[in-house]
Order: structure tokens, then sequence, then C-alpha cells
């Protein structure tokens, strides 16, 4: 009766491993299959979305036939966009000027100072060229020619930044991502603005080259950077203009800010016309960590709106 009692419970024993054995084959098999639907609804999907017609910069239609995996970058400020949304691994080509993330120094180059260079660019077999208004007509026009869709992407302030994050999620598929680029870049923005709201306004001078005494001017990043962080930009031209010491004595500003490569600080505070501001007298003369962070249209911007409003509000930023 005992050996019988044993038998029973190892056939009981046998079948219970024999059914969770059947169990766990039948939910790897599911898992295998669920794995490979998401993966053929992923390629529909795409497979839909394409050919893709986008408006760029200039105003003009271009149509993307399929999904860019080989991607050429001619603005730094969109090749660190590319990394933010997760594809920098499909660029294969940037410009001279492309230094973050770190690792964008081993891509080849393919544009500098000398502007796109065609051949170099040909030569990587890109199926999208990602351009701004410095990339060359003639240039993007030749490389159009062999049938390469060029974008032009050109940001000037933060509302055109939001729009590159836009249409380069769309391209490259990343559209979660890029809103939740969007919606991070924005809530840094209101959080500064919150915080300067009712202070008083500070009038400041942002030194670019003290060399020709060039400055920052109405319609550029610094500008609208000054703004937001509850400041008022002394310079009323627009662009990059040279300035006289003369007005720069005269406006008086409260803090002077500096490009890194403007110039020895102290060849700044004893220079002529500097010397005799509030800014300088009172020590308020601050070199940025980075001029990256506020001449270029990507998400870093923030970034360096938050520097410029510690110098100005230093009260609230501690």
């Amino acid at each position: 009766m005992k050996k019988f009692k044993n038998l029973l419970v190892l056939i009981l024993v046998l079948i219970l491993l024999l059914s969770t054995a059947a169990c766990t084959k039948n939910s790897v098999s599911e898992t295998v299959d669920e794995t490979e639907d998401s993966e053929e609804i992923k390629q529909e999907t795409v497979e839909e979305k394409f050919p893709l017609t986008i408006t760029d910069f200039l105003g003009r239609e271009v149509t993307i036939e399929k999904e860019a995996e080989r991607i050429i970058s001619l603005a730094p400020s969109v090749t660190e966009l590319l990394y933010a949304l997760g594809v920098g691994d499909r660029l294969v080509g940037v410009t001279e000027y492309d230094d973050y993330p770190a690792e964008v120094v081993e891509l080849p180059k393919v544009g500098g100072y000398e502007g796109a260079n065609v051949e170099a660019i040909i030569s990587q077999e890109p199926d999208l060229v990602l351009a701004s208004n410095y990339s060359g007509r003639e240039e993007m026009e030749a490389i159009e020619s062999m049938g390469i869709p060029v974008i032009v992407l050109d940001a000037v302030n933060m509302n055109q930044t939001f729009e590159s994050v836009r249409l380069l999620a769309q391209i490259t598929g990343t559209e979660d991502q890029g809103k939740e680029i969007i919606n991070e870049m924005q809530a840094q923005i209101n959080e500064v603005k919150e915080k300067v709201e009712g202070l008083p306004r500070v009038d400041v001078y942002y030194l670019l080259m003290l060399d020709g005494n060039y400055t920052a001017g109405k319609g550029t990043f610094i500008d609208e950077l000054i703004s937001i962080a509850g400041g008022n930009n002394i310079v009323e031209e627009e662009g990059w203009p040279q300035y006289s010491v003369e007005e720069l004595v005269k406006k008086n500003p409260d803090v002077i800010i500096t490009s890194p490569n403007a110039a020895n600080i102290e060849d700044i505070k004893n220079a002529e016309g500097f010397k005799e501001t509030d800014a300088i007298k009172n020590g308020n003369i601050f070199v940025v960590s980075d001029e990256n962070i506020l001449v270029r249209a990507s998400n870093r911007i923030v970034l360096g709106l938050k520097e410029v409003a510690k110098y100005l509000h230093p009260e609230v930023f501690e």
C-alpha cells in the first residue's frame, strides 16, 4: 500500500512538472509571437509614414522617401539634438565645429571653415543631409542634384528651437522623445520666469570680443536669454555689432557678461570705458562657462539661460 502511495505521488509530481514546462513553453512562444507582432507593427508604421514631406526653415517642401539611417549634420546644434533624441548613431558626418557630445570628435568631418565639402559628404553615402544657412547654397544644390534630400534647420530663437526638435523627431521617428525634450525645456524656462517675476530688471552688456568691442544685439539668442532671465540688453542694434565705448559708458550696465574668448578678464576690467561702468566697479563681471550653451539652438540652451539668470539675480538662484 505504501509503495502504491509513493508511486502515486511520483506520478502526480511528474504531471505537475510536465504541465509547468508546457505552460512555460507556451508563455515563451506567446512572448516571441508578441515581440514579432510588435516589430511588424513598428515596421508597418515606418513604411506608412514614408515618403514624408517636410517644410524646412527656408519654406521649401522636401520629400524624404525612406527613414534616414545615414545622416550628415552640417550644424552643431542639429548634431546635439540628434544625440538628445537618441539617434546619434545614425550620424556619418559632421563639421569641424562639432564638439558635443564627446563622441562626435570620432565622426568624419565633412565641413568647416571653408564650408561644406561636397566630395566628403557624398563619400559617406548619406540618405539625408541636415544643413544650415551657412552650409552653402551651391554645395547643397549639388548634393540635391544627386538625389539626396537636404533639409535646412536654422533656429535663431527658442520657439524655432522647439520647431527644430519637432521636425527632427518627426524625421527620425522619435516623436515621444521630442515631446519629452520640449516639455523639459519649457519647464525649465518657466521655472526661471517664475523666479524673476516681479524683480527689478538688470541692465546687461554681453561682450563677445574686446578687440573691436563686439557684442550681442537684438535678434540673437543671447538677447532673448537676457530678457527671459530678468535682464535688459542695453544694445539696441540687431545681430552682432561693434559697440562704441562712449555708448557703453552712457548706458552704464549693471552687469557685464563675457564670452570665454573675449579677452583676459583683467584686461576687460581695465579697458577704457569698461572700468567706468557700475558693473566693473561693483565686481559684476562674469565669464560664461561655455559660450555654446548661449548660442547653439539645442536643448542645452536652457543651461545657458540658468547661468545668465544666476548672474543677474543671484538672490533667487543660490
